[in-house]
């Protein structure tokens, strides 16, 4: 008996203990799959912020991106802006240059038909003297100081006809720009024996 009355009570706190343990597990698993449950939700809601931060990030490089486009483009109409006054002025420079053209073509058409055979001398005189007064006394619109090379011979060209090795004298630029724009075999003076192959 004494070891029943001590047993006994013991037996029953075994049991409510084991009993109690049963519910706090049953409630730890619970616990534990609700947090199980608030996890799988926290990794795609940290996976959703993740994706959505690097598209915010996407957009913001793009952002910049595009407003460093928009300075650029700003700068740049602000410097062709200020260009339109100079293009203004060289379209009406060109519209008045074209005016001027036919006189400017007939003469360099004779430079290049009848001055080659003459000698530097009676080039000017035939341009200048003979020439450039027929045209203005015919009415034919030219320039002021007609010159025949500025049609014939762009600057660069001139150059390159330097850099192959032709004098820098006017003679010589002369019978170059003949040689090149005439159609036939020109006639033309030549002291420095450059038209000889």
């Amino acid at each position: 008996y004494d070891i029943l009355v001590t047993v006994e009570p013991k037996r029953k706190a075994l049991a409510g203990a084991q009993q109690e343990l049963a519910d706090a597990n049953t409630k730890l698993a619970e616990v534990n799959a609700f947090v199980a449950d608030l996890e799988a939700k926290l990794a795609v809601l940290v996976d959703e912020y993740d994706k959505v931060i690097t598209e915010k990030n996407r957009v913001v490089a793009e952002g910049e991106k595009l407003n460093n486009k928009l300075s650029l483009a700003q700068r740049l109409m602000a410097a062709l802006g200020s260009e339109q006054a100079r293009w203004k002025i060289n379209v009406a420079k060109m519209r008045d240059d074209a005016k001027l053209l036919p006189g400017d073509v007939l003469l360099s058409a004779s430079f290049v038909s009848y001055v080659g055979s003459f000698s530097k001398k009676f080039r000017d005189r035939l341009i200048i003297d003979t020439m450039t007064p027929f045209l203005t006394k015919n009415g034919v619109p030219m320039s002021e100081n007609p010159d025949p090379l500025v049609l014939l011979a762009s600057p660069s060209t001139v150059a390159e006809w330097g850099g192959q090795g032709l004098p820098a004298d006017r003679v010589s630029i002369e019978n170059a720009a003949i040689s090149v724009t005439a159609e036939r075999w020109p006639l033309m003076i030549d002291p420095q024996l450059q038209g000889v192959v």
